[in-house]
Parts: structure tokens; C-alpha cells; sequence
């Protein structure tokens, strides 16, 4: 478990939020250096190289997205041969273009970092432990976070039925080639439909037998703790958003 890993998931979503919204409106000229730190963080977050080179990969496709629509449509003096016609790049166009794809950028490793660091489950969890002492608060935050919480549950056991009956097909067909494989997997589609909603009709059913109630007082696996370090994290969150916002 990384350094990052061990802070609490509470802190690390509040600085994305906050870092996420001052990267929006910031200048131009500010993007850059916060762009240097969110690599970092996630050099530091312990991503194995598969992430990191899905990472780079989908920075580099929304870089190059970013500069050839805003070089294009961006009017102003051309740049380039006049051969090109209306391909020819706006000097203005590169230029938002660049500043515009080290925003996006930016978002893309903050988001990561993230996803890498921090559980779904848990960061759920931590804002149930907040208002744990306010009945009122912890019924309607539970009934919010309730979908996300049993999505996030069921996903894994969707994706592996999905992967059970395209293997049944596979075993029973051979492989799928061109048209008519799409074809074969359609088919199964409606299987697979059925197979989520009785999934889903059996967590409903077992959720009422077990007498589940989100405004009765719940259990949780951990406690969650704001350390020093935590709210030092958070600091250094709003000193970074306030930054950026300064015009």
C-alpha cells in the first residue's frame, strides 16, 4: 500500500474536486506546472505500467483532438502552404489548442490518480461515517449513495455472466468471425438482460429479508479518521485551487 493509498479517501476526493473546478477556469499560463504535479502523484501512486501507458495513451488522443479542431476551426492568420486550403492551421488555434489539451490532460492524470489511490466503496463508505451521528443526514445521504454503492457491487458479477455465455456460445458454436459472430452475440443479449434482472430481483429480495432500512442506524467495516497528514492534503488542495483561480 503507497503513501497515497493510506490517505483518507474523503481528503483525496475533496482535493480532486477542488483541483478539478480551479483547472477549468485557470489562465492558460497556470495549467502547465499543475500539470507536472498531477504526473507526479500519479508516478508516486503506484499504477502498474499497463495504467500508466493507457494513461499516456489517452492524454496523447485528446491533445491531438484538442489541436487539430481548435487549429482548424479557430479563425485567424493561416499558417502553412496555401495548398492546404482550409486545412491550414490558425496560429491562434494551435495555441488555444495546446492550452487546452494541458487542461484536459491535467483533469485525465487528476482523475487517475484518483481511481488508482482510492476506492469507490470506500470514499461511499467515509461520507456514511461523516454524518453517522445525524439521523436525518445519514438516511438521505445512504438513499443517494445506495445505487452506486450496489451498481458498483454488481458490476464484477454482470461482466463475469457476460463472459459465462460468450464462452457457452464459443463451446457450443466455435469462434466468432465477422458478421455473423456480431450476430451470435447479439443473440445473447436478451440472456444476458434476463440474467441482470433476476440478479437484481434476488438482491431486492434478500436486501427485504434481512430488513434493510436506510434510515435505521448501520454497521460499517472500518473507521474512518482524518489524520494530520489528511488535513494537510486538503491545505495543500485549497492553497492549489486558489492559485489557479487568481486571474
Amino acid at each position: 500500500m503507497t503513501f497515497w493509498q493510506r490517505r483518507d479517501p474523503r481528503a483525496k476526493a475533496l482535493v480532486a474536486v477542488m483541483l478539478s473546478a480551479a483547472l477549468v477556469v485557470a489562465p492558460p499560463a497556470r495549467v502547465a506546472p499543475v500539470l507536472a504535479g498531477t504526473i507526479l502523484l500519479l508516478l508516486t501512486a503506484g499504477a502498474g505500467r499497463k495504467r500508466l501507458w493507457g494513461v499516456i495513451r489517452a492524454v496523447a488522443l485528446l491533445w491531438g483532438l484538442s489541436l487539430a479542431a481548435n487549429a482548424i476551426l479557430t479563425p485567424g492568420p493561416r499558417l502553412g502552404p496555401e495548398a492546404l486550403g482550409w486545412l491550414r492551421p490558425s496560429a491562434a488555434g494551435v495555441a488555444a489548442g495546446l492550452a487546452q489539451g494541458a487542461r484536459l490532460a491535467a483533469l485525465t492524470v487528476l482523475a487517475t490518480w484518483v481511481a488508482v489511490t482510492t476506492r469507490a466503496l470506500d470514499v461511499a463508505g467515509s461520507l456514511e461515517w461523516t454524518v453517522r451521528r445525524s439521523s436525518r443526514l445519514r438516511g438521505q445521504v445512504h438513499r443517494a449513495l445506495a445505487p452506486l454503492v450496489l451498481s458498483l457491487r454488481l458490476l464484477p458479477l454482470l461482466v463475469q455472466e457476460a463472459g459465462r455465455l460468450l464462452e457457452v456460445d464459443r463451446l457450443r458454436e466455435g469462434p466468432r468471425r465477422g458478421w455473423k459472430g456480431i450476430r451470435r452475440v447479439a443473440r445473447l443479449a436478451p440472456v444476458w438482460v434476463v440474467t441482470v434482472v433476476e440478479r437484481a430481483d434476488g438482491l431486492a429480495l434478500a436486501l427485504a429479508l434481512r430488513g434493510y432500512d436506510p434510515h435505521r442506524e448501520r454497521g460499517f467495516a472500518r473507521r474512518y479518521r482524518m489524520g494530520w497528514l489528511d488535513w494537510g492534503l486538503v491545505a495543500l488542495g485549497v492553497v492549489g485551487a486558489w492559485h489557479l483561480e487568481r486571474g
